[in-house]
């Protein structure tokens, strides 16, 4: 049998676990752990996950740091222990977040988990969709977050900081970005965010965002090319020629994606940025130069690539956006003119690209006259780029 029990908070022992160690053929632990018992093990939670495995028959003790059912390895290990039919007990302790939010009195139902400990990406579903969101940190977590909500104002959130949990010198206090880069927090650190803003409609309507006569995908075209754009959260959208940006806002705002926009008009990316600031989008980048040069120089590889303008560079070199997909991922391009459409119909022909075209045309009709009133008619390339593999 596998019993997992958490150590609780604070230093790393086993003071806080009420068990008769001498009933365990096996003890593991992390590293960090220190105690006198001699047949304890200590290692990476690589070394003991394949440890464990190994020594199924045997009565297996293994000890976590915190709570074994909270963002914790030991989940890897019962989703294991699960599958196979092993037996396993898990004996809970208290973790940060219930000692957090019992300490500052908010409920769990309305907050969002989030852990960045070790971590570089950050789940959109859980950070300020919620009125609260708690967030397991080391020690590059305020860089991170700076990045995610630089379109963020600083009265558009709180933080809470609680540092050295289950220690003597634990506290609890109240700070911000800034000061948590230039003065870094305690080891081990939380922090609890409190959300200021309402959340905004998921699909913005046009006076919303801010935008040149013309330069903006109307609303319910936006909605086409966003469904035919098959978004799933956390995934990375270029929007390239973003013209108002309305594609990455609702992007972001229906679906919890990252995006990356190239705009070159100086004047339409002011009014982006502000858009960005009024409707909360959280990591966003914008290049602001011409979109071929400035794709070539971005690094990251996108999931979605959505083409809305850019200008002739851009719609001859699409074959080249499609190099720069990810495998299995999806690009749609946006045309009014037939010059532009037949320009990108070629191109990708000619790289043996594979596509489909969809046309969508509206006509609305005024209730005084019922007089119609046709709109252009958009012509939308869509193409999927198979795996390798």
């Amino acid at each position: 049998m596998v019993t997992i029990a958490g150590s609780g908070m604070g230093a790393y022992n086993f003071d806080k676990i009420d068990l008769n160690f001498n009933d365990y053929e096996m003890i593991f632990c992390d590293q960090n752990f220190e105690t006198d018992l001699t047949n304890v093990v200590k290692a990476s939670f690589k070394v003991v996950k394949e440890a464990i495995l190994e020594n199924l028959n045997k009565e297996i003790l293994y000890i976590v740091s915190g709570s074994p059912t909270f963002f914790s390895g030991a989940i890897l290990i019962l989703n294991v222990l699960k599958r196979e039919n092993i037996a396993y007990k898990v004996i809970d302790n208290t973790s940060s977040l219930n000692y957090m939010l019992a300490h500052e009195g908010v409920s769990l139902v309305k907050t969002g988990i989030v852990t960045l400990h070790g971590k570089t990406d950050i789940d959109l579903q859980n950070l300020l969709t919620k009125d609260y969101t708690f967030i397991i940190c080391d020690a590059d977590t305020p860089r991170l977050l700076q990045e995610a909500m630089h379109y963020l104002n600083e009265e558009d959130f709180t933080i809470r900081l609680g540092e050295q949990f289950g220690y003597e010198d634990e506290t609890f206090s109240n700070t911000s970005l800034k000061k948590m880069l230039e003065n870094p927090p305690k080891m081990p650190y939380c922090l609890l965010l409190k959300r200021n803003y309402k959340t905004l409609p998921n699909i913005s309507s046009e006076d919303s965002i801010e935008h040149e006569n013309g330069m903006i995908t109307k609303q319910y075209k936006r909605h086409v090319s966003l469904q035919n754009l098959d978004l799933q959260p956390n995934m990375l959208l270029w929007d390239v020629g973003a013209g108002s940006g309305s594609v990455s806002i609702d992007g972001y705002k229906r679906y919890k994606v990252k995006t990356i926009l190239f705009e070159k008009n100086e004047k339409r990316t002011k009014m982006i940025e502000n858009s960005l600031k009024a409707h909360k989008v959280l990591s966003t980048k914008l290049y602001i130069g011409e979109a071929s040069i400035d794709y070539k120089k971005e690094t990251s590889t996108p999931q979605r690539i959505f083409v809305g303008g850019g200008g002739d560079k851009v719609i001859s070199e699409i074959d080249y956006l499609y190099s720069r997909l990810a495998d299995d991922g999806i690009m749609v391009a946006n045309f009014v003119t037939l010059q532009h459409l037949t320009t990108a119909i070629n191109t990708l022909k000619k790289a043996a690209i594979k596509f489909d075209i969809k046309s969508i045309s509206l006509t609305t009709y005024k209730m005084s006259l019922l007089m119609p009133e046709p709109e252009r008619v958009m012509h939308q390339i869509i193409v999927k780029k198979e795996s390798n593999g």
